[in-house]
């Protein structure tokens, strides 16, 4: 398996490694390499050209993060794009579809996790408007006037197509925006976004967001686990990258609802991995706020919280989707 990734935009909590050490050491495995968008010598794979050379040293119990990122670029010779049976994009967004869509000529789409058209059309904000059932309220913004007006309806927070980890978002109501945690009045809104922020999806604000933001992981129709995110004292956040904090949940029975209708509808688009986040509205129940298809997160602590071998799950997983067996 070929694990693409951009390493120049990775901490040290990012479960990639652990998660390429899982993936080998199944027994089903026979090697596992890692390319990295920050290894200059791929930059014409990741323009996403069909004969570029690809460098990937091969994953061994040593791969782990360092800041150096020094691991990824081990590889003397380009890869044998022969040898590949299947690829898992670990990337951030923005990921060129070009690129995602390149990778189709090295193996098939159902081998690529996820798949690129899967990838391409779930994981911008939009997608929510096709499940706009299940969450608050959403509608999308194409203009600063537009969401002005939406605000004097309701308190809003907006959200950057392709954002990830709280960046970008910003909340209104009538009287005051914020710019992530911080306060000013409405009228300094244009200080920090413009027309060309827009389209952004809007959605209602629920002031129930201190009892939590909850992540719930699913692999291959199976979910693995949850972790609720707790938002800083005085923030209306919950990100981890924004200051939260992670504690062990369950999926409620609003959430099974939710993972049922998501799960097919994202299965039969080629997406394996996923993850969604909700939020408690004003009836108290929970709704769903944020669907992630393309670099899922939590993994490492839901596995740390909950003392389960949940990278292992994944990698058998992925696996058994890989040889059919999903």
């Amino acid at each position: 398996m070929l694990v693409v990734t951009d390493h120049s935009t990775h901490t040290d909590t990012n479960s990639v490694y652990q998660l390429s050490r899982a993936l080998l050491h199944d027994a089903r495995c026979g090697t596992v390499w890692v390319c990295s968008k920050g290894n200059q010598q791929n930059a014409a794979f990741f323009e996403g050209r069909p004969d570029a050379d690809i460098y990937a040293p091969e994953v061994t119990d040593q791969f782990a993060f360092e800041a150096s990122g020094s691991y990824f670029q081990q590889a003397d010779t380009p890869l044998d794009r022969e040898r590949i049976d299947a690829i898992l994009v670990r990337m951030p967004q923005p990921v060129d579809a070009a690129f995602l869509f390149s990778l189709e000529s090295i193996v098939p789409p159902h081998h690529i996790i996820n798949s690129p058209a899967g990838i391409v059309e779930t994981a911008t904000k939009a997608f929510l408007m096709e499940v706009s059932y299940l969450c608050p309220e959403p509608q999308i913004c194409h203009t600063i006037k537009e969401a002005l007006e939406l605000c004097q309806q309701k308190e809003i927070v907006l959200k950057p197509m392709l954002s990830y980890g709280g960046r970008g978002i910003v909340r209104l109501s009538t009287d005051h925006c914020w710019k992530e945690d911080q306060r000013m009045p409405i009228d300094h809104l244009s200080s920090f976004l413009s027309d060309s922020h827009f389209p952004m999806l809007a959605m209602k604000f629920l002031k129930n967001v201190t009892q939590g933001d909850k992540r719930t992981i699913v692999a291959n129709r199976q979910i693995l686990g949850s972790a609720l995110r707790l938002p800083a004292p005085g923030s209306w956040m919950c990100n981890v990258a924004q200051g939260g904090r992670a504690v062990l949940a369950e999926a409620d029975e609003d959430e099974h609802i939710i993972q049922e209708i998501l799960t097919p509808i994202l299965y039969r688009k080629g997406v394996v991995i996923f993850g969604f986040d909700t939020l408690v509205d004003d009836d108290g129940r929970r709704v769903l706020s944020e669907i992630n298809t393309l670099s899922i997160g939590g993994l490492m602590p839901l596995q740390e919280m909950s003392g389960k071998p949940v990278l292992k799950r994944v990698a058998e997983l992925l696996w058994d989707y890989v040889e059919g067996e999903g």
